[in-house]
């Protein structure tokens, strides 16, 4: 599984906190009002600690939600939540489990009917919203197992028989949780590949124009710096009219490969139009960082191509615009950055062939 879904599928355990609070008052109550209709000191106890318990699951919730959404989560770190969701999730089901041995030793008949009701919720709502198998199991053959114990050593025929019907359901509840979670899985992968696909560009493999806006739009609201390239290839016209389409898209394949190589693994390129490309240069760099890679890229995009069988020869003027950790105002920080590096190259562009605007000094790459 690509860890971007395994964490999508850990972020999705917590947003259960409504049926948690629902189960827990439940529990709580049920055994508060056994505690004071038997005097049994055990039910008092387990009122605290469903109390505890369920608190424990609420706060680990509600630490999670709080947390930073700019910040990515890592594989290890939502593996380390999904555990502290699982562990406070195996404490509160063991509180249930010890509620339905102490409703059987006491024959508490209205204790029976909350202990079945309090299973059925618990392993059914884990059913449906826990997409971890693993945390599904454990909680439903803890839950179901016990009452199912219960009812077999009851010396009830009636309940002896239901706790054949109890095992049965906890099978189908193992075979309805591992294809819900496969079925889950697949969709999220899919939907992973879909987005993948309509933000990148078929021909090049770089990303597309949406790709860029997204990249840019999650780097304004962080406050992350960078550095915007827009590149607009000089000449390519006339090639693509002069040998054909074919020639021509076998050209931008070879651009695209040439832009890629000058850049760190942090930054990104893209093909935003029919002959136009941009870098985007992530995080704080030197001065004149930005300026050196748009050298290179005219470098790189003037040396002679091979494209069926023929030598050409094209270039690019290039535009930057940079940001230096503004925050807030998403839409409009990539708009204006856009229009600044748009601005930038029709300034290049109106200059000659082979060069690259900042600000207002234009420089020429030999």
């Amino acid at each position: 599984m690509p860890p971007a879904i395994e964490i999508e599928i850990i972020s999705r355990l917590f947003g259960a906190a409504p049926q948690i609070i629902c189960i827990a008052l439940g529990l709580v109550i049920g055994s508060a009002i056994m505690a004071v209709q038997t005097g049994d000191p055990l039910f008092t106890f387990l009122t605290a600690a469903g109390v505890v318990t369920s608190t424990l699951r609420l706060i680990n919730i509600a630490a999670f939600v709080r947390r930073d959404p700019r910040v990515p989560l890592s594989l290890a770190e939502a593996r380390r939540w999904e555990k502290g969701y699982a562990y406070t999730a195996f404490a509160f089901t063991l509180v249930l489990a010890v509620l339905v041995v102490a409703t059987f030793r006491s024959n508490h008949q209205g204790g029976h009917v909350l202990s079945i009701g309090l299973v059925m919720a618990l392993t059914a709502g884990s059913c449906l919203r826990t997409l971890r198998y693993w945390i599904c199991a454990t909680l439903s053959t803890v839950a179901i197992g016990t009452l199912a114990a219960a009812f077999l050593f009851s010396g009830d025929p009636l309940y002896q028989a239901l706790s054949i019907l109890l095992l049965v359901y906890l099978v189908s509840i193992y075979e309805g949780s591992d294809h819900m979670v496969g079925q889950i899985e697949e969709l999220l992968i899919a939907r992973r590949e879909l987005d993948l696909a309509s933000r990148h560009d078929t021909l090049t493999g770089l990303l597309n124009r949406r790709g860029i806006d997204r990249i840019l739009a999650e780097a304004c609201q962080s406050g992350e710096p960078l550095a915007l390239l827009m590149l607009d290839l000089d000449g390519f016209k006339q090639v693509n009219d002069r040998l054909g389409h074919a020639a021509g898209d076998d050209l931008l394949r070879q651009v695209g490969k040439r832009l890629s190589g000058l850049m760190r693994p942090e930054d990104v390129a893209g093909r935003v139009g029919g002959d136009e490309f941009t870098i985007v240069i992530r995080g704080q760099v030197g001065p004149g960082f930005a300026d050196s890679v748009a050298a290179r890229a005219v470098a790189a995009v003037s040396a002679p191509f091979e494209v069926i069988g023929q030598t050409v020869r094209i270039g690019t003027s290039v535009g930057i615009a940079t940001l230096n950790g503004h925050v807030g105002g998403a839409d409009d920080l990539a708009s204006a950055l856009l229009s600044q590096a748009d601005a930038a190259l029709y300034e290049a562009k109106r200059a000659g062939r082979g060069q690259f605007r900042q600000a207002s000094v234009l420089y020429s790459v030999n």
